[in-house]
């Protein structure tokens, strides 16, 4: 009962000490303090919790995800430097297809901005493909648009990432990758390709890269090996870009190598668009069969020249005979003679100069002059060591050396040299003891 009334007087002796003195220590002022009197780690603004709850962002337009950075409308004169003329594009590549297409488009520009002859026109269609054809139909549409441009040396064809979807015909419908629909879808392609192999140029068919979802990229698969096997039955070169936008288990990658090998956003957030690093990437597969191909075939650009008068290859995709650029007097190369000059391999040998039609042959070498007046006379080299690392002599081989090949060896005295006969003695006879 004591040990119980002294442990209360010594909590109010304590209490009241810390109510006088205020905190228990002034190392930690906050430690001991109320509740309400300790500071706060972050504060929050007054009346947040009463007003109305922010709109969350809205997803940006479809413009802002599925379309290039920039519109074109056709091919256009590359833009000069100040005070320079402009050069326009004598060498065009056509590019049709769907969403997908559009932005291969956009790559190609960007992959031949170093070359001002290459010009692009674009003729895609957003949300077409070859399954809709009441929509938009491809086998009409393209005679009609190879009529209207008159300027085209080479076609790209990509199309097929909105035929997921079930084609009908005639009030019936067949589910995708089904017999019926593998057999019209079939030969809506080989119409597709005919039409572009009847304006006599290098045609490209674009496959599909693949999409987000196990099932789209079965899907897209599906449609590359239609389009591979028709490109070869039609005579179409067939792209393959399947590889580029896979990670290392062949799946579908947002992130990859760009075309320079760093590592970029590919594909938008959609999993069907590219980026622009991604459209760069993709028109490097078309890339170098275009550049392949335009060996001996681009017309070089003529700065300043009206775009009428400049020359341009056949439609036939032969290589021009005639010089597209003026010819300029070159100087007719000189004949090759039949053997070079003669060098000496010992010795400080004097390295002939070629005798010149109309010129006179060289002078004698002249004699050096004589030593100035109190210069030190040079003393010429003497002894072994000289004959070898100055005049270049091969020393004498010494009698029972490595490199001594005198047969036989009884003769080894008597074919000794006379400026070495102290040495091969004093060899022959063995270390002397002092």
């Amino acid at each position: 009962m004591a040990l119980l009334i002294l442990t209360v007087a010594c909590a109010a002796v304590g209490g009241s000490s810390r109510a006088q003195t205020g905190y228990a220590d002034d190392r930690f002022p906050h430690l001991f303090a109320p509740r309400d009197q300790r500071p706060r780690l972050f504060t929050i603004p007054p009346q947040s919790t009463r007003q109305a709850p922010v709109a969350r962002t809205t997803q940006p337009a479809a413009t802002e995800i599925t379309r290039p950075p920039r519109e074109r409308t056709g091919p256009s004169a590359t833009a000069a430097a100040p005070g320079t003329a402009e050069v326009a594009p004598t060498t065009f590549v056509l590019v049709l297809g769907d969403n997908l297409a559009e932005w291969l488009a956009f790559g190609i520009e960007r992959a031949f901005e170093d070359v001002p002859e290459i010009g692009v026109t674009d003729k895609s269609r957003l949300s077409s493909g070859l399954v809709r054809s009441e929509f938009y139909d491809w086998a009409k549409v393209i005679p009609e648009v190879l009529a209207q441009e008159t300027k085209v040396d080479f076609i790209v064809m990509m199309i097929g990432s909105n035929d997921r979807q079930a084609l009908r015909v005639d009030r019936e419908a067949f589910e995708p990758r089904s017999e019926r629909w593998r057999e019209i879808y079939v030969q809506r392609v080989d119409a597709a390709m005919l039409a572009l192999k009847a304006r006599g140029v290098p045609v490209y068919w674009v496959g599909m890269p693949p999409l987000r979802g196990q099932r789209a990229s079965a899907d897209m698969a599906y449609l590359n090996d239609v389009y591979k096997e028709r490109a070869a039955r039609n005579g179409v070169t067939y792209v393959d870009v399947w590889n580029g936008f896979v990670d290392e288990q062949g799946q579908y990658s947002q992130f990859g190598p760009d075309f320079a090998g760093q590592i970029r956003r590919l594909r938008t957030a959609d999993g069907v668009h590219f980026t622009s690093a991604g459209a760069r990437k993709l028109a490097l597969f078309v890339e170098q069969d275009l550049r392949r191909d335009l060996v001996g075939r681009i017309t070089p650009a003529i700065p300043g020249a009206p775009a009428a008068d400049r020359p341009r290859p056949p439609e036939t995709g032969l290589p021009q005979p005639e010089a597209a650029l003026p010819s300029l007097e070159l100087e007719p190369p000189r004949p090759r003679p039949l053997m070079g000059p003669i060098l000496p391999l010992a010795g400080n040998p004097t390295i002939p100069r070629p005798a010149v039609a109309g010129n006179p042959p060289p002078a004698p070498p002249v004699a050096a002059p004589r030593g100035l007046a109190g210069e030190r006379p040079s003393i010429s080299a003497q002894g072994a060591a000289a004959a070898v690392l100055v005049r270049g002599e091969e020393p004498p081989p010494a009698p029972g050396r490595v490199d001594d090949f005198r047969w036989p060896r009884g003769s080894i005295a008597s074919s000794v040299p006379e400026n070495a006969t102290g040495q091969a003695a004093a060899t022959a006879s063995g270390p002397q003891t002092r």
